[in-house]
């Protein structure tokens, strides 16, 4: 989790899907701003077919980021930051050319910030050096489009000043969007890091809690069958045959229990941890847990802390059924693929219904969730590398 090239939403997705209503909201507002600007400087277009096309460019790279950036789609991927950028820069070259029979500022203003605040948007959802990247590329072509200007020939500032009063918009809003990028995501790592150390500190801790549950359940089993039977046996200071029967059974009683514990993985104990703390038999334990390989074992820690996370929020839906819930791991070529089923009756969206931040935590740890949803069922297919 660590990782260069990490971003903000890779590192922490819940964090980042609490950021998505200030995304959408800015979209928006980068759209009106375009739309707004263009039409406050129309007598200085004397282009208007690419006047309409720099907005529309504009307006696409904002869906652009709404739809990457949807929980469902999580992480944002590469390609689609590849074609938001691109459309936001041919609205700059568009916005240029819709002016360029004119000597007006609008070049120099409206869709250099708009390209600023794409980069502001997309600092949640890319990596500091794939900012840095394009705000140098995107103040250049700013520098490069307002040399090529007709307005250039016309003004007695040297071309220094003109480049850089064009590029310091989008060099400024650049700037600030990869400082929130690497400083959030160093953060993170360095809380990682500290949690990685607590964790090494408090594992001794927590194998003696295991040993001495383990004890202590070996100990009961002792209590409630072989002790008995013993103090029979020895008050009648004799074995018979029934005794001898007793002992064999007792004695295959241990023995299935044992190979039983030796079995049973982390999921397993997992779906019957939830059924005890609820309180509620009904719902359902390790039996739906189909996992003849015991690849479960094969999942990372953060791997096992999601998976556990996406069951206690399907448990907790107000539409979850235990009729419909069941977990099958197979092993596909060199992955282990688990598939999720569960029944929701609920006719609200996936997204409406709070399960929108658990995929995306699901899709960053897995990185190749599929999601289906046929109310009332839902299912989830994901895969991880197996030993």
């Amino acid at each position: 989790m660590t990782d260069r090239g990490l971003s903000y939403q890779q590192l922490d997705p819940v964090g980042s899907y609490a950021s998505r209503p200030i995304t959408v909201v800015m979209s928006l507002g980068v759209v009106l701003v375009a739309g707004g600007a263009t039409a406050l400087s129309w007598s200085s277009v004397s282009n208007p077919i690419t006047a309409y096309l720099a907005v529309l460019a504009t307006a696409l790279s904002m869906l652009g980021v709404i739809y990457w950036s949807s929980p469902l789609r999580a992480p944002f991927r590469a390609s689609g930051f590849v074609i938001v950028i691109a459309l936001a820069s041919l609205s700059l070259v568009l916005c240029a050319t819709s002016t360029w029979d004119d000597s007006t500022n609008v070049v120099d203003r409206w869709a250099t910030v708009t390209v600023g605040l794409t980069l502001v948007q997309l600092s949640s959802y890319r990596a500091a050096g794939e900012l840095t990247a394009v705000t140098i590329l995107g103040s250049l072509l700013a520098g490069f489009v307002t040399i090529l200007h007709p307005i250039s020939g016309n003004m007695t500032m040297p071309v220094l000043v003109r480049v850089l009063d064009a590029a310091l918009p989008l060099a400024a809003l650049g700037g600030g969007a990869i400082a929130y990028s690497a400083v959030m995501v160093r953060s993170l790592e360095q809380w990682y890091s500290r949690s990685a150390g607590m964790e090494r500190v408090a594992s001794p801790a927590a194998r003696d809690r295991v040993v001495r549950r383990v004890h202590d359940d070996r100990v009961s089993i002792l209590n409630h069958t072989v002790v008995p039977f013993l103090t029979d046996v020895l008050a009648r200071d004799q074995i018979t045959e029934p005794d001898r029967r007793e002992a064999r059974s007792i004695a295959s009683t241990i023995r299935q229990a044992m190979l039983a514990e030796v079995d049973r993985g982390w999921l397993d104990s997992v779906m019957d941890d939830l059924v005890d703390e609820r309180g509620d038999a009904s719902l359902p334990g390790s039996e739906i847990v189909q996992d003849p390989y015991r690849l479960a074992v094969g999942m990372t820690t953060e791997q096992r802390i999601v998976t556990r996370a996406v069951i206690v929020a399907l448990y907790d839906h107000p539409g979850f059924d235990p009729d419909g819930f069941a977990i099958l791991i197979a092993t596909e070529g060199e992955a282990a693929a688990v598939t999720l089923t569960a029944k929701l009756d609920n006719d609200d969206s996936l997204v409406r219904s709070g399960l929108a931040p658990y995929l995306a935590v699901l899709r960053i740890a897995f990185g190749d969730l599929q999601v289906t949803f046929q109310p009332p069922t839902l299912t989830l297919k994901f895969s991880y590398e197996h030993k």
